[in-house]
């Protein structure tokens, strides 16, 4: 009997009143346990979804960040230019 639990089996075959219990007792805690996995694994699969969401929320504010960028960098240059246009008038 390696690797197995005796329950005392009684010489008709069937467990006592208290292996019943304990027995009854460890299928519910049993289901709990499956319940609350299953509970997990929704607000993990949730979770998920809710960082997938918001990674394309970042990545579009990367792009919109990266078009400001560029947009000030040609504000800036065409501000220059003018600078120089300006320095050269002889006043």
């Amino acid at each position: 009997m390696t690797g197995e639990i005796s329950l005392g089996e009684r010489p008709d075959g069937g467990a006592s009143e208290g292996e019943e219990r304990l027995l009854g007792h460890l299928e519910d805690r049993v289901d709990k346990l499956l319940l609350k996995y299953q509970e997990l694994m929704k607000e993990r699969d949730g979770l998920a979804a809710a960082l997938g969401s918001e990674k394309e929320k970042v990545r579009q504010l990367e792009r919109v960040l990266e078009s400001f960028t560029q947009d000030r960098e040609k504000v800036k240059t065409r501000i220059d230019q003018l600078l120089l246009r300006l320095r050269g008038i002889d006043l």
